[in-house]
């Protein structure tokens, strides 16, 4: 658990790491080594990334021919295939401990229905106030012993100096497990070689010379302290990414920042400079919408041009503001009602993956209007996390009281309230304050964002080390840093000023809207990608990609029929991708569905 610690005695911390492996095993010449992947967050599963999508970001890195058969001898030149590697961070999902503020399921259940019934900040009157006592109450629980007040006993706050997953949960200490992640892929690597080495003898194919052996176990060799970082981090990700990039520079083989979040401001706690561009990507909702028409999108309004279209959303808002729309209950699903706050959690949701959420919110939006909420609450239904009952369990400990993955909310508070500045004894008018400006960044994000910082305002717990930084660095490779022109959380002018930290770096620009260049399906940015992974190949200054496809079917750069068959495989993969839900890169905490 504390890496600074040699004695050997500590307590430890046992990661979920899990890998797709490459399609070459590690004595063929184009095995290209790992991947490390981080999803995003703070608190996203690296493990569930990998099960859903592996595979598909596997095609994206590889090369693109095929791998050659067993027994058949491969081109030299014919490029690289990657193991795809995650891990579940301190605290998150299957890695244990877990961090929990609940002392069962039906506890944390309960706290998100409150939250639920609360609604968004701005949706009525008292609702900051009652989330400046919640938040409150929050952040003195989770910074309370699991053994001692979530166990039920008065005022027994674990110890500053013990090893309690609270205080290790931050990013540095996160980069330090990576560290050994590659250090052990590479012990594996050279373990791995000499048992396909020792069988060669069996396997169908030529058997090698002993110059040939040599070569593979030299080129194969563990050399410890000396393993390099492949990386491909979104968003939060990119916060892990940078800071890897700054303590350990010298071990920067390639680096891909997706998503870029301004790490300077990050480590401050202030999450000024995420929603610049946020209600321009919204807006992009209702030109595509206006663009194709209501053939396409139901809600566009056919007449009266975009201006109608708009209005006819900022009506309904102010409608269901005052007054919701009932919806009786229906099949396993009980009644309900859709809130103000429900359709703007669902606009934010929505410019994450624009490509696999516009269409949906064009139909509920529609169904609103006509006061027929039933497809809405059916979505809610199947967003909200599974509501069964933990089996029996012991609060101390000995026998855990959390399906795993359902303590992200709290884990990605672990984890940014640590790494952020101690805002304790934040003046509750300053907070508003704050609150306010974050409103002006942005009318269609900015209400639901001042919950992350929100989250840190009882928030006890400090971390037993840092990175004082900075945050730069002259990297063994240069870092590509990515971006959309159009992204609701991480808008592309903080990839330009990262990269200015990090000489040697370069920008690629996706030309589209959404979360992270996987958000939009485009070819130019998935090989440049993947030609970055192959040959450490940077894209030229001021390099800009198109998408091939747009939300609502829109056409974008080509069309798939003057496509080879390998750019239809990547084609396939990306779109796969742009469908992504939202685990793949979070939304803020106490998000309702």
């Amino acid at each position: 658990m504390d890496w600074n610690r040699t004695d050997g005695q500590g307590a430890q911390v046992a990661l979920a790491v899990i890998k797709r492996p490459a399609k070459v095993p590690v004595t063929d010449p184009r095995y290209g080594g790992p991947i490390l992947l981080n999803p995003g967050g703070p608190g996203g599963s690296g493990v569930s990334m990998v099960l859903k999508r592996g595979r598909h970001i596997q095609t994206v890195v590889d090369a693109s021919a095929q791998a050659a058969a067993p027994g058949v001898q491969p081109p030299q030149d014919d490029g690289k295939f990657f193991d795809v590697v995650s891990f579940d961070p301190r605290g998150v999902n299957n890695t244990t401990p877990p961090f929990s503020c609940f002392r069962d399921s039906a506890a944390r259940r309960a706290w998100k229905m409150q939250v639920e019934a609360e609604g968004v900040l701005g949706s009525s009157e008292g609702v900051f106030d009652a989330r400046w006592a919640r938040h409150g109450a929050m952040g003195l629980t989770c910074t309370q012993s699991l053994s001692g007040a979530l166990a039920g006993e008065e005022g027994d706050e674990e110890e500053e100096s013990g090893e309690w997953i609270g205080r290790f949960m931050n990013t540095p200490t996160v980069v330090a497990d990576m560290v050994e992640l590659i250090e052990r892929h590479g012990e594996w690597r050279e373990r791995e070689t000499a048992r396909i080495l020792g069988e060669r003898g069996s396997l169908e194919g030529p058997v090698s010379s002993e110059a040939e052996t040599k070569a593979i176990l030299r080129r194969n060799r563990w050399v410890p302290g000396q393993e390099k970082l492949q990386y491909w981090g979104f968003s939060y990700g990119t916060v892990l990414g940078s800071t890897f990039a700054a303590m350990q520079p010298h071990r920067i083989h390639r680096a891909v920042i997706d998503g870029v979040c301004d790490v300077n401001d990050y480590y401050a706690g202030g999450w000024l400079t995420n929603l610049q561009d946020a209600d321009a990507a919204w807006l992009s909702f209702f030109e595509l919408c206006n663009s194709v028409g209501p053939e396409v999108c139901s809600f566009a309004s056919g007449q009266g041009g975009l201006q109608a279209t708009i209005d006819r959303y900022e009506n309904l808002l102010t409608t269901l503001k005052a007054n919701p729309v009932a919806v009786p209950a229906s099949g396993a699903r009980g009644p309900d009602i859709i809130t103000y706050s429900d359709v703007k959690m669902l606009a934010m949701q929505a410019v994450y993956t624009p490509m696999e959420s516009f269409e949906r919110v064009a139909r509920f939006l529609t169904d609103l209007t006509h006061g027929n909420g039933s497809a809405f609450a059916e979505y809610k239904q199947r967003e909200r996390q599974d509501w069964r009952r933990t089996p029996p369990c012991d609060p101390s400990g000995s026998k855990p009281c959390m399906v795993p993955g359902e303590n992200t909310d709290e884990a990605q508070m672990g984890i940014l309230c640590s790494d952020g500045q101690d805002i304790r004894g934040i003046d509750k008018g300053k907070f508003r304050d704050y609150w306010h400006t974050l409103r002006n960044q942005s009318e269609t994000v900015g209400d639901i964002w001042a919950e992350i910082r929100f989250g840190c305002i009882e928030w006890k717990a400090r971390p037993a080390w840092q990175f004082e930084g900075p945050i730069a660095g002259n990297t063994s490779h240069p870092l590509l840093f990515a971006g959309n022109t159009y992204d609701p959380v991480t808008p592309l002018r903080n990839a330009f000023a990262m990269s200015k930290q990090f000489p040697g770096s370069a920008v690629l620009q996706q030309n589209s809207v959404g979360h992270c260049t996987l958000s939009g399906p485009s070819l130019c940015s998935a090989k440049v990608i993947r030609e970055y992974f192959q040959t450490g190949e940077l894209p030229s200054h001021g390099k800009v990609c198109e998408v091939e496809e747009k939300p609502f079917h829109v056409p974008g750069v080509q069309q798939s029929s003057g496509l080879s068959v390998a750019d239809l495989s990547l084609l396939s993969a990306l779109r796969s991708l742009a469908q992504e839900d939202r685990s793949f890169t979070r939304a803020p905490p106490l998000s309702f569905f």
